[in-house]
């Protein structure tokens, strides 16, 4: 393997503020939020919208639930996140690449992630290989899109990470720079690099603007035709409706003129603290999945996910599988949304290749 493409794994407290925490912690721009390890004082609810009968979806898990209980990773994935595919590892361009990783760079690690198209299809980040790979619906190789020496930095390294698939096809990720954050772009097959204005972690997008947070806690939101970047007060839904969380011992989650505070817990009562990544639904569903540990015994991963109606109704929080493995690129897994779609998929690196699930119902 070439030296060029050797990565380090991140630590896990590393990733959970720098590619998880970051997705949905908002607050005023000129606030930075708090991080999800934050025991500071709870904020209070500023009242909510009138109480309304509670609602049961078709899986059966009560829709409006009065706090969050994080339960303990399971050992597979539950039946209604079904197993669309499994992209392995090796030589050749049908396969994913490894690169040397870890302290001694006796780790194999896998692919910076992927994300859906409009079609259906699959691009993954494949920086063993360096190139973005693409495959069907169905896992099946399609082709291929190298990246050039001269998009590579100093001709070698391969430091894109998340890659995102906006509304009218177009594939960004990002990597920081000194001077601030890059985009690589894929546009009808014509793959480019532009400078943001100034550095920002995008871990959001509403299919238009990449949404993130800038070197001095602020959210911004990032227009990928130009590099251009606001200040914003809120995420936004694909359809423009307004969202935001906010992380401590519990979360406050507002959606349009809804507010709801519900507190972390574990199964055994004690405050959680978790990491959260949220995507949107076409129908303005938003689907968090959380990853972090107990006070009760921090030696316990705790791993779920859960939805938020258009309301602002909250599910109660399913018991999913840990998605750390010793391929992990340094992210723990990745929620995606195809752009029109509002079925939520999960994205695993783990040691036998890439495992993509979709939830249904």
């Amino acid at each position: 393997m070439d030296a060029g493409f050797r990565r380090t794994r991140l630590p896990v407290l590393c990733v959970l503020i720098a590619s998880v925490v970051v997705a949905c912690s908002t607050e005023d721009p000129e606030t930075p939020p708090p991080a999800a390890s934050s025991t500071g004082t709870p904020t209070p609810s500023d009242g909510g919208s009138a109480p309304t009968t509670p609602t049961a979806p078709p899986d059966g898990r009560d829709l409006d639930v009065d706090e969050l209980v994080m339960p303990a990773a399971v050992p597979t994935m539950p039946a209604a996140w079904r197993e669309k595919f499994v992209i392995g590892y090796g030589p050749g361009m049908k396969l994913l690449g490894t690169a040397p990783g870890g302290d001694s760079g006796s780790l194999d690690i896998g692919p910076e992630y992927g994300a859906p198209g409009l079609d259906g299809t699959w691009w993954f980040l494949d920086a063993a290989k360096a190139r973005i790979a693409h495959y069907d619906a169905a896992g099946h190789y399609l082709d291929q899109v190298r990246i050039s020496r001269k998009l590579l930095v100093s001709g070698r390294y391969f430091q894109w990470q998340l890659p995102h698939v906006l509304a009218d096809g177009t594939l960004v990720a990002a990597r920081q720079t000194p001077q601030g954050t890059a985009l690589l772009r894929l546009r009808d097959g014509v793959l480019d690099e532009i400078a943001v204005d100034g550095s920002f972690f995008p871990t959001y997008d509403d299919g238009q603007r990449l949404y993130g947070l800038s070197l001095r806690g602020k959210l911004v939101a990032v227009d990928p035709s130009d590099g251009s970047r606001q200040a914003v007060r809120a995420f936004r839904t694909p359809s423009g409706l307004p969202f935001s969380l906010k992380l401590g011992d519990q979360v406050r989650i507002e959606v349009a003129v809804t507010s709801r505070v519900l507190p972390l817990r574990t199964s055994f009562g004690a405050p959680a603290h978790v990491g959260v990544q949220v995507r949107a639904g076409a129908d303005g569903t938003l689907h968090l999945y959380l990853i972090g540990s107990g006070e009760d015994d921090e030696s316990v991963q705790l791993v779920g996910a859960t939805q938020v109606s258009p309301d602002g109704k909250v599910a109660g929080v399913e018991a999913l599988a840990n998605p750390f493995s010793e391929a992990d690129p340094g992210s723990p897994g990745q929620l995606v949304i195809a752009p029109g779609s509002s079925n939520p998929m999960l994205v695993y690196v783990l040691t036998d290749g890439v495992h993509v699930y979709e939830r249904s119902g």
